[in-house]
């Protein structure tokens, strides 16, 4: 992946959700299958979370064997993406990253539809010391990087928890991914994070922020 440096991170959220984040320092993990099988939330829903790979077949054909004969079915349109289920059963938590590319759009907008309020991480590599130090006394194995984002059209190769399709690129995510085994939510609490962070209101994001 091309090296585009991280400006500052991000947690887009209703109050409520972000004050838990803020002051218990509350890293709440929903599974990969959570956003596949979401329904009705175009932000958050993904069917293809959890693919393990895709491979383009645009033209191909599809057919069957029956009486020892092939039966052509039909074209295929698109990739093939497939999955294996051995991602499912991980955790994330999702947070934006305003990366060095997005400097002079700032934010893309449709972010400021996760909620009505932000919190920004003013020290961000003491808040993954700290988010580091909490897994670590836990025994728990976190994984961390900014998404990949492909082109659904052209792409061929794997695909996992730090890769998705340029559709959300707008998202810009940066994930904490955890291997639990289980479809059930996953909480990690870091302690208060306010001296760390600011928090406001998220129709505002734009506004308050400048890059010099």
């Amino acid at each position: 992946m091309q090296f585009d440096r991280v400006l500052a991170l991000f947690k887009f959220g209703y109050r409520d959700h972000i004050d838990l984040f803020v002051r218990e320092g509350h890293i709440y993990m929903n599974s990969l299958n959570y956003f596949k099988n979401l329904e009705g939330d175009m932000l958050r829903a993904d069917k293809h979370e959890c693919a393990s790979y895709s491979e383009q077949a645009d033209g191909a054909k599809l057919s069957m064997k029956e009486n020892g004969k092939w039966l052509e079915i039909g074209t295929i349109s698109g990739p093939i993406v497939s999955s294996d289920n051995s991602d499912s059963i991980t955790n994330v938590f999702c947070m934006y990253a305003l990366r060095g590319s997005a400097s002079k759009s700032l934010v893309d907008e449709r972010n400021l539809n996760f909620g009505d309020t932000y919190a920004i991480l003013t020290d961000g590599d003491e808040f993954l010391r700290r988010v580091h130090a909490a897994a670590e006394k836990e025994n728990i194995v976190l994984k961390q990087d900014l998404v990949e984002y492909v082109d659904k059209a052209t792409y061929n190769g794997p695909m996992g928890f730090f890769r998705k399709f340029s559709t959300f690129a707008y998202q810009s995510e940066f994930r904490f991914a955890v291997v639990t085994g289980s479809d059930a939510p996953f909480s990690l609490k870091i302690g208060d994070i306010s001296d760390i962070s600011m928090i406001g209101p998220l129709v505002e994001l734009n506004k308050r922020i400048r890059i010099t």
